[in-house]
């Protein structure tokens, strides 16, 4: 009796497999085209899925799946409010304080690592990469650089010591890794062309000051050492001390980053002739889109040296986010400090400024 019960369990079982397949199939092609399509506004998600559920259930066999998506797109875009730009008069959160509140609250889980500067992978293409160093540092080798590589960045930040000053004042460490890899090349067994190491320490100050319409969110004075890990003729580092001014209005954020160079700076002691000792950052959210600009140039040099960087991410599926950036200038890599380099990256990724 038991073992004919279990029989009929599984036999029901198995025939519901397949149904359920095919229910996840039809949300998978249903839901994965809506959420990387570019809509001009965005929709509810949650209505969405609900929708799609009742007119799997609903619907005819031979009903195209693209005509539930697409009826349910519409339906959702219909209940789904248009948001308002973010004012500090009705009370609701800036892209900037979205980010703070998101941050503060993974400094707190145990098993979360805490975004610092964006995290991203693309392919770059780079027409005239700079093998000049490598030349000098391998003169019986053959260098021949291919103009396509793989760049990406990992950096994430780890809070020491929190409200130091009462309720305020956090005591941070970070680290940043930039890498350029060739791997397409495979002559030279797809090497790191070059990969830099950034590591700092540093006082994050919350603040509501206002400046010209806008409002001083956050003030950050630290230390920060950058090296590529080489030893000479490769080798390429620079020590910095600096403060951090981070302003928003709306959706708008705006990083002012002066600097002083201390300590030795064997290898490349005219860095700051390239490098400047100043950097200006902007970052603006439109809808799901976030552009940034970044300026950074010597005013010694007459506006003849510094650099150039614009950024575009968007939304591709749930997370995950395209990107493209745009480099000319110099310092794009340390080894490149005082090459000008004009590159072209298309990729994603996985944090963002906001």
């Amino acid at each position: 009796m038991i073992t004919r019960h279990l029989a009929h369990k599984l036999t029901a079982l198995i025939n519901l497999v397949p149904k359920t397949l095919g229910v996840a199939l039809l949300l998978a092609t249903a839901v994965a085209p809506a959420a990387r399509a570019l809509e001009e506004r965005d929709f509810d998600e949650a209505i969405f899925n609900e929708c799609v559920l009742d007119r799997i259930r609903e619907a005819p066999d031979t009903t195209p799946v693209h005509e539930i998506r697409d009826a349910c797109l519409e339906i959702a875009q219909a209940e789904t409010p248009v948001p308002a730009e973010p004012t500090e008069a009705d009370g609701e959160s800036t892209p900037l304080e979205a980010r703070i509140e998101e941050t503060k609250a993974t400094e707190t889980m145990s098993f979360v690592i805490t975004p610092y500067k964006p995290n991203y992978v693309m392919v770059g293409y780079n027409p005239d990469p700079n093998e000049a160093p490598f030349q000098e540092a391998f003169p019986d080798e053959e260098i021949d650089f291919e103009e396509a590589e793989i760049k990406f960045q990992i950096s994430f930040m780890f809070p020491i010591v929190r409200n130091i000053f009462g309720d305020n004042g956090d005591l941070n460490i970070a680290y940043t890794n930039r890498s350029f890899w060739q791997a397409f090349d495979e002559d030279l067994s797809a090497p790191f062309r070059e990969t830099n190491h950034e590591p700092e320490v540093f006082f994050r100050f919350d603040n509501d000051w206002k400046i010209l319409g806008f409002t001083n969110r956050i003030n950050s004075f630290g230390y920060v050492h950058q090296s590529n890990g080489r030893n000479d003729p490769l080798s390429r580092s620079w020590n910095r001390l600096y403060a951090n001014f981070i302003l928003e209005r709306k959706n708008l954020a705006i990083s002012i980053k002066p600097w002083i160079i201390i300590m030795d700076l064997t290898g490349n002691e005219d860095i700051q002739d390239y490098m400047g000792n100043v950097e200006l950052r902007g970052a603006y959210k439109w809808h799901r889109n976030t552009f940034s600009l970044l300026l950074r140039n010597n005013l010694q040099s007459g506006f003849s040296k510094g650099a150039f960087q614009a950024d575009w991410s968007f939304p591709i599926y749930q997370r995950l986010r395209g990107y493209v950036q745009y480099f000319n200038g110099y310092g794009e890599s340390l080894i490149d400090y005082n090459v000008h380099n004009n590159t072209l990256g298309l990729g994603f990724l996985f944090t963002d400024y906001f």
